[in-house]
């Protein structure tokens, strides 16, 4: 009987909007009514321990339309996968999807398609860091710089650096890790978002839209 090996079962996908065009946060000439908005996708598995991947790309209202369906059409890629295979490697997952030949007439690296295939990847690690019970900066913070610098793609940047080059760069920025690391764990923040820093808002404001905040509690 041969060994079971758990998959990837569902990629999930939703959209979610933020009606900030009401009060026109984040408007600006060109952008007189946004939305504020994800395609949001959760990778779920048959593993058993309840752990999933998820992420998402940032679109203002209207184009979710169009990225969450751009998200669906990688869905053979993915499902059905081994997660082992996935999390020991997103680097190969990217470059997967990135080389299908119908979906690279859309353009894979750049535009919706390439929105789509980062939010795809960026769930792979976030599953990745779950299945290490590490946060994702700890997870890249101790991974093998060889792997690590395996992970890029050269093929736009190999003129200004190779990945021997990243390597030896990741190896020297080793030094003073565990100090870094303490500090970041003393005085770090818990979360990152940008949503709110470029905007300017008071702390008054902030509060009141993390009260009026959706709930990702059921994804």
């Amino acid at each position: 009987m041969p060994a079971y090996i758990p998959r990837i079962t569902a990629l999930d996908t939703y959209d979610i909007r933020f009606p900030t065009s009401r009060e026109l946060d984040g408007s600006d000439a060109m952008n007189p009514d946004p939305d504020y908005s994800a395609a949001y996708l959760v990778l779920r598995t048959d593993v058993g321990d309840g752990l999933e991947g998820h992420g998402f790309t940032f679109t203002i209202g209207r184009g979710n339309d169009v990225q969450v369906a751009a998200i669906e059409a990688l869905r053979a890629h993915v499902v059905g996968r081994p997660v082992a295979e996935l999390c020991a490697d997103p680097g190969a997952l990217s470059r997967d999807l990135v080389g299908d030949s119908q979906l690279r007439w859309l353009g894979p690296e750049k535009g919706v398609m390439h929105m789509a295939i980062g939010a795809v990847v960026n769930a792979v690690w976030d599953l990745a860091a779950k299945r290490e019970g590490k946060p994702l900066w700890k997870l890249l913070a101790d991974a093998d710089p060889q792997w690590l610098a395996g992970q890029i793609d050269y093929r736009y940047i190999s003129d200004a650096l190779t990945r021997e080059e990243a390597a030896a760069a990741l190896r020297r920025g080793r030094e003073g890790r565990a100090e870094r690391e303490a500090d970041l764990i003393a005085g770090g923040y818990p979360a990152y978002t940008t949503s709110p820093g470029w905007l300017g808002y008071s702390d008054e404001k902030l509060t009141a839209w993390r009260a009026r905040t959706v709930s990702f509690s059921s994804l």
